[in-house]
């Protein structure tokens, strides 16, 4: 039996926005999907509200719509169904210390660290909360250039020996490729590529991705000029040189590719894909033969059939079986 209390928050919550929606929903709007999930999207409605509502914002914070972090495209412009809602606060206590601090003050250098510290910080919120930055949201909320931006970004990566959650580092997107590098030495240090994705807050998808562009680079220096990279694999000119370094680096016995040679790689031989030892320089293999060289038969292939090759290798193998010393 009802008492009179139950019929005072009976009618109190029909006076209620989300009931009035429903209401409107069932009634108005020619839905006919029933109340059930008339109240899920009405619900959804109102937290999205909630969250972009202005008068709702704490002080000192602003709403911005952030790339969704989970973005899975490949394409580089975004409709709206790719943002997410996300509150920033404008400063924190420890940035204005940094703007005030004596020593900064003197070295003039107290209004590049303030903001080198907040970017960073815009960037780490903005992905805990569930959304990735670009360097012009960064330049919009600070009034400063994209090119400053990034310049700080860097400096903050060098210091704090860490990689801010962009949307060029996290999506893959932009000329930035320091992460791309930091992703491989990783790697080549036994790291697997679960623990680099955490590490670096990069997706599983874009580290498998730049382990298996550095799998074909390894396996096509030795065939190719450096030059000629970048339009057989698909990859920028600085990134390939990047790679390239590394594999100098870490395999400095790997048996690349001279200008002068015609034929670097002997005639009826064929390629393999060895996947790199864990790094000392100036190793060799037990034979004697220069670490990472190829072994057996080789012949020499046309790029159309040297590329068919890689890409069949590569599917063959899993992420996980790529990695190196697991």
């Amino acid at each position: 039996m009802k008492t009179s209390l139950d019929t005072i928050e009976s009618r109190f919550k029909k006076r209620s926005l989300p009931d009035l929606l429903v209401r409107k929903f069932l009634t108005e709007y020619g839905y006919d999907h029933g109340p059930v999930i008339a109240w899920a999207i009405v619900e959804d409605i109102l937290a999205t509200v909630e969250k972009c509502w202005p008068e709702r914002v704490p002080p000192k914070t602003v709403t911005w719509l952030a790339v969704h972090r989970e973005w899975r495209g490949r394409r580089k412009s975004l409709d709206v169904t790719d943002l997410i809602p996300i509150q920033l606060p404008v400063v924190t206590k420890s940035e204005i210390e940094l703007l005030v601090a004596p020593k900064l003050r003197k070295e003039r250098t107290a209004r590049r660290a303030y903001n080198r510290a907040r970017f960073a910080r815009w960037c780490f919120e903005a992905y805990e909360q569930g959304g990735v930055l670009t360097r012009l949201d960064l330049s919009l909320l600070s009034g400063m250039s994209e090119q400053y931006v990034g310049e700080v970004l860097r400096e903050y990566e060098a210091e704090a020996n860490k990689i801010v959650p962009t949307r060029g580092t996290v999506h893959d997107i932009g000329p930035g490729v320091t992460h791309k590098a930091e992703v491989i030495r990783r790697w080549l240090r036994c790291e697997s590529p679960a623990q680099i994705a955490r590490a670096l807050n990069h997706s599983q998808e874009a580290v498998d991705r730049y382990i298996a562009d550095f799998q074909k680079v390894r396996l096509l220096a030795r065939k190719f000029p450096v030059a000629e990279l970048p339009t057989l694999i698909g990859l920028s000119a600085s990134v390939v040189r990047q790679y390239v370094a590394l594999l100098r680096e870490y395999e400095p016995g790997l048996a690349l590719y001279q200008e002068d040679e015609q034929d670097p790689v002997s005639s009826g031989e064929t390629l393999d894909v060895p996947a790199p030892s864990k790094p000392k320089p100036g190793a060799q293999a037990a034979s004697g033969a220069p670490a990472g060289r190829a072994s057996g038969a080789q012949r020499s292939l046309d790029a159309d059939e040297h590329l068919a090759i890689v890409e069949r290798a590569l599917e063959q193998q899993s992420p996980e079986s790529l990695s190196v010393g697991h």
